[in-house]
């Protein structure tokens, strides 16, 4: 009775484990997740950045070499 007892221990042990790695390789895959949008988002803002500033550049070019 003593070694059934022992085995399923074992066996609670091992399942929880599995289901601990589970998790943690989710864990995982969701930061990645979260990381890949961030990137879109930054190359987005950048993107939208530049074309402000060229607006800006080619409504101001008009006024260069001028000293007023």
């Amino acid at each position: 009775m003593e070694n059934a007892t022992k085995a399923l221990l074992i066996a609670a042990a091992v399942l929880i484990a599995i289901v601990l790695i589970a998790l943690g390789v989710n864990l995982l895959n969701a930061g990645s997740d979260t990381s890949d949008k961030a990137e879109q988002v930054s190359e987005s803002i950048s993107t939208s950045i530049n074309s402000q500033a060229e607006q800006i550049n080619s409504a101001l070019s008009g006024y260069q070499g001028t000293t007023e």
